[in-house]
């Protein structure tokens, strides 16, 4: 059983890390999400059961490059004094950017019937070009890092389920968040249909895996987009025994990513046995 160490807390003796995670809610979601998964299943290997995390609530990919307001951060863990370490990357980010960015609805959905019709052409480009170029500054930033060696390391990429947008927001004790995905589409006024809803969430997601995430994945690149679509189950299906709200799914949920997705790929590497 591994352990994840969060921003600058030291490592236990004895201990190291093989990994640097960085992302979003999926890898920090309280008590369950893919990272708490991967340190303690019994096919990780003892030798990657560590992971380093940097991963805010609400931050976006460009966050953690360039002038962001966690660059310094990341920086800090790709310098000499700490990148020897780290002999795999994970990566989860885009689903703040969508969200921050209004799902790229145009502003008035109110008399379309199809969800195709509800994106704004230009937006959906601007949102895709932006989470692409953040993406792709972040594994720069890695590979410059690593230049020097003669290995190159993987950098697993998270391509995300289809969520369902039917208002349920996050609570953990006092603490609330959300909804994401029905405010933004309300905004929007997008009609009050389920399953149009659905459709749009399902052509958002397809546009992030296809256009975003599945071009860094080239032969010898190393770069592995793990795609995740339709593990779980959404609208109409029994989803929310799969969601736990809007945009995370149930422990078990992450669960089935992780043995359906994740672990397929890590088997490769021989993260897992």
């Amino acid at each position: 059983m591994g352990r994840i160490y969060r921003d600058n807390q030291q490592e236990e003796p004895g201990e190291f890390c093989s990994a640097l995670a960085i992302g979003d809610s999926w890898f920090w979601y309280p008590n369950h999400n893919l990272l708490e998964i991967l340190v303690d299943h019994p096919r990780t290997s003892a030798d990657h059961s560590n992971v380093r995390l940097l991963g805010y609530n609400g931050a976006e990919l460009q966050d953690y490059v360039g002038a962001g307001r966690y660059a310094r951060e990341v920086e800090h863990w790709l310098s000499p004094l700490w990148k020897d370490g780290f002999s795999e990357f994970y990566i989860s980010g885009a689903g703040n950017d969508a969200v921050d960015y209004s799902l790229a609805l145009r502003a008035d959905c109110s008399t379309f019937t199809s969800a195709e019709e509800c994106f704004d052409p230009f937006g959906v480009q601007t949102l895709l070009r932006r989470i692409s170029s953040a993406l792709g500054s972040l594994i720069h930033d890695i590979r410059w890092a690593y230049k020097d060696d003669q290995i190159v390391r993987p950098i697993f990429l998270n391509g995300y389920d289809y969520p369902t947008p039917d208002g349920r927001g996050f609570q953990f004790g006092p603490v609330k968040g959300g909804p994401w995905l029905a405010p933004a589409m309300d905004k929007a006024r997008v009609k009050p249909n389920l399953a149009l809803r659905q459709q749009i969430m399902e052509i958002l997601i397809d546009r992030l895996n296809d256009e975003v995430f599945e071009p860094f994945d080239q032969p010898g690149n190393e770069i592995v987009h793990i795609d995740s679509r339709g593990v779980l189950a959404h609208y109409p299906g029994k989803y929310k025994l799969d969601w736990t709200n809007e945009i995370h799914p149930t422990n078990g949920g992450f669960a089935k990513i992780f043995e359906t997705a994740w672990l397929p790929q890590l088997l490769k590497y021989q993260i897992a046995r």
